[in-house]
C-alpha cells in the first residue's frame, strides 16, 4: 500500500494510489500550487464557493485539466453539503458546475460514473477526500468525506451504490483515502465522540483520548469501512499527507481558520 506524488512542470501536483497508478486509472488529489489565485487562496484553489475570485478559479480548473488530460466543458462537480447523497452521473449530468457553482449538482457529496471521457470532481480542505475504481466494470466514484459524511457511511453507501448500478464486485475494487487532517489535529468534542462511539467497537478504535482531549482518526474510521464493505485491505491504499501539517503543499481549513482554497479529488475513465 502506497501514494505516489506527482509533479508537473507548470507547478500542478496531485497525490494519487500507486494501486490505481499501475491500473491506469486517472485520478488524484491536488496540492495548492500551480494556479493564480491569491493571498488565502494561493494559488491553485480549484472551489468557486468559497469567496476566491471566479475568474481565477475557472484559469485553475483549465490548467488542472489540460495537466491531467480532461476536458474543462465536461468536468461534473457538485454543491458539497456533508450529507450522504450519491449521484450517478450520466450524459445529462456532464458538465455540471464546471464553470459555475450554481450550476452544480445539488446537495452531492459522492459522484459516480460508467461513462468514459466524464471527469468527475469534488472539494476538500481537511475532509477524508476518497476514490473507488472498478477496473472490471470500468467505473469509478469520487467522495467528499468528512467527521458526518464518515459518520454516515457514506464511502460504504458508494460502495453499495455502485453494486446496484454498475453490477460492481467489492472484491475488484481498488479504494484511495487521500490527503487530509490526520488525527492529531482533529480534535473534537464529546458530542462527534458520542456519534462515533454509538458506531460499535471497530470504529470506536478511531477514538483518541490524549489528556483531557478527543481525537477522530478519519482515515482509520474510512480505512475499517470500506473494508467492512468487502474490498480487500490489500485493494486499498491510504494517504501519509496530513494536509494540516504540510502547508506547502495543501490547503486546510483548520489550520487556516476558515479562510483558505480547496483540493480536489478528481477521476476519470
Amino acid at each position: 500500500m502506497s501514494t505516489k506524488w506527482i509533479s508537473h512542470t507548470n507547478g500542478i501536483c496531485w497525490e494519487e494510489s500507486a494501486l490505481m497508478n499501475v491500473a491506469g486509472f486517472c485520478h488524484g488529489v491536488t496540492g495548492r500550487s500551480g494556479g493564480v489565485s491569491m493571498n488565502g487562496y494561493g494559488s491553485l484553489n480549484l472551489a468557486l464557493h468559497v469567496g476566491d475570485n471566479a475568474d481565477y478559479v475557472r484559469e485553475n480548473r483549465r490548467r488542472l485539466c489540460k495537466t491531467a488530460g480532461f476536458s474543462l466543458s465536461r468536468l461534473t462537480t457538485s454543491q458539497q453539503t456533508h450529507g450522504d447523497n450519491i449521484v450517478a452521473v450520466g450524459l445529462t449530468e456532464a458538465g455540471c458546475g464546471s464553470a459555475s457553482y450554481e450550476e452544480a449538482l445539488p446537495h452531492t457529496d459522492a459522484l459516480m460514473t460508467n461513462f468514459p471521457g466524464i471527469p468527475l470532481a469534488l472539494f476538500v480542505a481537511d475532509c477524508v477526500p476518497v476514490i473507488l475504481y472498478d477496473p472490471v466494470h470500468k467505473a469509478c466514484a469520487v467522495i467528499h468525506d468528512g467527521w458526518r459524511g464518515t459518520a454516515a457511511k457514506l464511502a460504504a453507501k458508494t460502495v453499495f451504490a455502485m453494486r446496484i448500478a454498475y453490477g460492481t464486485r467489492p472484491s475488484d475494487m481498488l479504494a484511495y483515502i487521500g490527503p487530509s487532517i490526520s488525527w492529531k489535529y482533529f480534535e473534537v468534542g464529546p458530542a462527534t465522540e458520542q456519534v462515533f462511539n454509538s458506531m460499535g467497537t471497530t470504529f470506536s478504535s478511531c477514538i483518541i483520548q490524549k489528556d483531557t482531549k478527543c481525537f477522530i482518526d478519519l482515515w482509520a474510521a474510512n480505512r475499517i469501512m470500506l473494508e467492512e464493505a468487502g474490498i480487500c485491505p490489500e485493494h486499498i491504499d491510504v494517504t501519509e499527507n496530513c494536509v494540516y501539517d504540510n502547508e506547502d503543499k495543501f490547503f486546510s481549513y483548520r489550520r487556516d481558520q476558515g479562510i483558505t482554497g480547496r483540493m480536489a479529488v478528481f477521476a476519470k475513465l
